[in-house]
């Protein structure tokens, strides 16, 4: 089964919120190039809420971010 990256710029976010919202996992690289990996809690024009893998809630201003990547699994 074959993955493919989704990358959403962030001029792009706000036209895609709502298939942000529906993803389990998403990957949020910031614009110094830390990464943060999560469910994303709430998402707003304004700010990101992920929950990590250790469970931590980590509030994340949309000016801070450089993209947005989740996975989607391939038709084959």
């Amino acid at each position: 089964m074959g993955k493919r990256q989704i990358r959403i710029y962030r001029k792009d976010i706000p036209q895609h919120l709502p298939e942000l919202k529906m993803q389990d996992s998403v990957q949020v690289i910031l614009r110094n190039r830390v990464v943060v990996q999560g469910k994303l809690i709430t998402a707003t024009e304004e700010e990101f809420e992920i929950l990590d893998g250790r469970r931590h809630e980590h509030a994340i201003p949309v000016q801070d971010v450089e993209e947005v990547i989740y996975d989607i699994e391939a038709p084959y």
